[in-house]
């Protein structure tokens, strides 16, 4: 199965807010086999804006859906944070959405062998 984890770039870090990461990092199991950028970021990588609105819109939604495209073969992602908008978008794809936790790791290939391995406890 393949999962994807929001990061920040090749060196694989996991990005806080799933939403706003610049890219996917997609395992097939515990192996790294790409990075997807995150059609929201494709013109900057710059920090999240504090004026976005998690009210639920569906202009807000629909923006999330087009993200989700991206990650529409895996079936599940692993985030630490995840705004309601996106959920909705992951779960109509039918991505399960797994909780991470800092203390998991903070590089994503850490967290994915530990998921497979041991659980998230």
């Amino acid at each position: 199965m393949k999962r994807a984890i929001p990061v920040f770039d090749k060196n694989l870090e996991i990005f806080e807010r799933t939403g706003q990461a610049p890219f996917f990092a997609i395992f097939e199991d515990d192996k790294f086999i790409e990075l997807r950028v995150n059609p929201k970021h494709s013109h900057s990588h710059t920090h999240h804006h504090h004026d976005h609105d998690h009210a639920d819109d569906e202009n807000h939604t629909n923006e999330h859906r087009n993200q989700v495209i991206v990650i529409k073969d895996c079936g599940e992602i692993l985030v630490r944070r995840v705004g309601p908008n996106m959920q909705e978008a992951l779960k109509e794809a039918g991505i399960k959405i797994v909780k991470i936790r800092k203390k998991h790791g903070n590089k994503a290939d850490e967290v994915i062998k530990l998921y497979l391995t041991e659980g998230l406890k």
